[in-house]
Formats: structure tokens, sequence, C-alpha cells
């Protein structure tokens, strides 16, 4: 099979031996017109980078894991290159299995996509549809749409548009469509635009119906001329005139391309008067004659000597320059795999002091800020809080969550500022309160949670008695 590549400069994050894994295992590439291919290799680096991914133990011969990913990558990326990336925002898991997935029933799968925002897939079956271009079949396609369906928490073959008035003609048209693929497929001749999976359930239309569009476009054109034209508006593409761009117009082969240039440089090198120079000089700069009297000879081998340091500096400096960007990539991936693993860690720290643990919340300090017990997700007991210079302020006891008795606020210095009782997080029988220098600063009564009464005292002794009144602690 010839191998076809274009000469456009490569994408940012895109490297160029990606072409070769491309060209040589996805069909669609090879059909595409080159600013197309532009556009969907512009996301490949974003999506391997965004994507988890996971290999299950192999058994076998196992592919190259660098290949592999930007092949699913690409055909992931061409689904949404003229539609948003927010299509794929859920999805977070890709893992390959060595042999056909089983479910719990024990039937076989070529792949699966889960709401979770993960796909499963079987390499064989996934290499296949992918080198096949013509087949309809598309395990990667076929997947990846269902994870753009899953976009807006459904699964019907509705994909997301912008308006809600399109939303409702694609309902009418998948609802009439459908029913009358069904009929279609009832026949003994069957139906040749979209495979027979589609039929199977109404969620598989849209990704059958896509395998269809990219690989066999002419024919679902010609068939289902409906079909077509509202996948050229969901994908915002039209697969068909590839067709006839390859047709024509095939993109020069790596093989060729290298001949090419080689052949170029073989003429210019031929049709060069350096030899012819070279040899005049000879004739014309005899043995013994000092270089100055000839200063053209002795500038020609001047500048070549010059010409050579340069390379071999520029080679240099070259040599320098991607070890030092080697050296930062794979800082700057480490990094990024620490910052992932102490991410992973903070949450399953965070899920794991959910239940039946002992909270410790500290200040930027170190100090501790708060410090309670939790029992089935709820607190219980004592809860103690302090502030940054680490001094007791508050103790409150917890039932289920709930403030459920005694309430004890302090002074930095650790005298009692006020103390009082809950019942099931309302305020309940006597209040008291405190100044900094020990003397009494209110007294208040609470029923059914409401206050009653309010005795207030001054530093003096004094005091003044007040009826459902409201203070800092109060409500």
């Amino acid at each position: 099979m010839a191998i076809f590549s274009h000469m456009a400069p490569v994408p940012p994050g895109f490297k160029p031996k990606w072409r070769d894994f491309l060209e040589e295992h996805v069909a669609l590439y090879r059909r595409m017109p080159e600013e197309l291919t532009l556009c969907v290799e512009e996301l490949v680096p974003w999506f391997i980078k965004k994507v988890t991914w996971k290999w299950e133990p192999w058994v076998g011969p196992k592919p190259d894991e660098e290949m592999a990913k930007v092949c699913v990558s690409f055909l992931a990326c061409l689904l949404i290159v003229n539609r948003s990336k927010k299509d794929l925002e859920h999805f977070h898991t890709f893992v390959f299995h060595p042999a056909s997935l089983k479910d719990d029933d024990g039937e076989t799968w070529a792949g699966w996509a889960n709401s979770r925002g993960y796909i499963e897939q079987s390499w064989p079956s996934t290499l296949r549809g992918m080198q096949d271009g013509e087949d309809n079949y598309c395990t990667t396609i076929h997947e990846f749409v269902h994870m753009i369906d899953y976009r807006d928490r459904s699964f019907e073959s509705v994909p997301h548009f912008d308006s809600s008035s399109a939303i409702r003609e694609y309902r009418a048209f998948l609802k009439s469509e459908y029913k009358d693929l069904c009929k279609a497929w009832e026949k003994v001749s069957g139906c040749a635009a979209i495979r027979k999976y589609a039929t199977s359930d109404k969620a598989e239309f849209l990704t059958c119906a896509t395998e269809s569009f990219f690989e066999n476009s002419e024919r679902l054109k010609f068939l289902r001329p409906q079909v077509y034209s509202w996948m050229q508006r969901i994908y915002k593409m039209d697969p068909h005139q590839w067709a006839d761009r390859h047709q024509w117009a095939e993109r020069v082969s790596l093989g060729e391309l290298k001949n090419i240039r080689n052949y170029q440089w073989e003429q210019w090198d031929f049709k060069t008067t350096w030899d012819s120079k070279k040899n005049l000089t000879e004739l014309l700069w005899p043995e013994g004659v000092p270089a100055k009297d000839y200063p053209w000879r002795a500038r020609i081998e001047r500048e070549s000597r010059e010409a050579a340091e340069r390379a071999t500096r520029e080679k240099k400096e070259k040599e320098e320059r991607e070890r030092k960007e080697r050296e930062a990539e794979e800082k700057r991936l480490e990094k990024e795999e620490r910052e992932r693993r102490e991410e992973a860690e903070r949450k399953w720290r965070e899920r794991y002091l959910l239940n039946n643990r002992t909270v410790i919340v500290e200040y930027p300090n170190g100090t501790p800020q708060l410090k309670y017990k939790l029992v089935d997700g709820h607190r219980e007991g004592l809860m103690q809080r302090w502030d940054e210079q680490g001094n007791l302020r508050e103790e409150t006891e917890y039932s289920r969550g709930r403030k459920q008795g005694m309430i004890t606020y302090y002074y930095p210095d650790g005298q009692k500022e006020m103390v009082g009782f809950y019942i099931l997080d309302e305020r309940a029988g006597l209040w008291r309160g405190w100044h900094e220098d020990g003397t009494k600063s209110f007294q208040s009564r609470y029923r059914d949670g409401q206050l009653h009464q309010w005795k207030q005292y001054r530093h003096d002794g004094t005091d003044q008695t007040y009826s459902r009144a409201k203070n800092r602690f109060g409500r």
C-alpha cells in the first residue's frame, strides 16, 4: 500500500513522525484534503495530553503505544474539528484491550463507551477499522460518536445543536428515518447505505450513520440524501468531495518526495560551475605561487572554511538547543505527573476523610484551625476551633451533624466569653457571658429556640433586663 504525505508545515506540538503513523494506519487520513488534516493535526497534541491512556495486560506482540494514541486521537479530533472541544470535555480515559471485550452475559464486543467519560476498545478491531476506510465500520469513530451523544447527558442519537429549533427538526427527522431504516432492513434486499447494527437500537443510529458518512459517503449521499445532509450539518464537512480530490490529485509519497529532492540536488550539483572554477584555478595557479597573488582563490577557500566552521557551530548549537528542549520537556512532564499524583492523592484523602475520621483543618502557617470527628459523614462529639495564634476560641458538642449540648466561647487569654446549650440546633436553657476581666456580661434564657429573657451587666455590676432582645450571639 502506497503511503501519501503532504509537505505542509507541522503544527505546534505535532511530531513529524506522527504523519507517518497516520499515513500508514488511517485510511481516512490519506483521503482528506490538506487544509483539513492540518486543522485536525492541531488538535491531536491537546487530545493526547488531555486523555489518560491505559493498557490492559497484553498477550502477544504489543503495538507501538505512541502510534496507537496518535491514530485514535486523530479520528476523535476529526469528529469535533468543525464543532467544539466541549463535545469531548467529559471524556477522560481510553483503555486498550488485546482482544475482544466480554460483558457480564458473556457476549463479546469490539468496544464500548461509558457515560462517565471512558472508552474501552479491542486493539485488533481498532486497527482493522482504521486501516479499512470503506467497510462502514470503524470502532473508534463509533465509540467517540457515543461519547459526543453523552455530552447533553442523553443517549438517543441526538448530538448537541446550538439552537432548540435544530434539535426539534432533527428529532422529527430521526423518528421517521429510523422507522424507515428498520423497514428497509426487514426486506430481503436490506439497506446498503448503513449497516444493519443501526436497527438494533435508536442510540446506534447516529454512530452507524457517521461511519457511513466518512467511509462510504458516495453511497450514503445517493441512497439516503437526507441522512447525508444532516451529517453534513452536524459535522460541518463534506467527505464526498474528498474522493473526487483524491481521485485526480494524490499527494506525494514520502519515498517519492525524497527521490525528488535527491534528484533536484544532483541536478544542481551537476550544473554548478564549481568544478569548472576549480579546474580553471588549478591551471591558473601554478605550484609555488603565493596565495596573495590570487586573492579570489584565497577568498573562495576562506569562505569554504568559514562555511564549514559555521555549519559545525550551528550543528552543535542545534544539538545543545534540542538537548535543553528535551530536558525542559522531561521536567514539564515530570512536574505534570507529580501534580497529577498529588491532586489524585488530595482527592483520595478528601473522600477518605468523609467517613469515620478525625478531621483537622490547619491554617497556612501550620497551626490547627478546626478539629472534629466524622461518623457516617456527620460531625459527632466535641468540635474545637482555634485562631491563627493557636488560642482555643470555641468548643461545641455535636450529635449526628447537629449542635447538641454545651457550647463555649473563649477569649484569646483562655477566659470564658460565653457558655450556652443547644438541643437539635436550637438554643435552650440558660446562656451566660463574661467580660474580659471576668465580670458578668449578660445572662439569657431560651425556650423552644426563642429568646425569652435577656439581662445585661455593666462593668460596675449593675444590670438591665430586656425581653426578646438580640445581641451578637442572638438571632
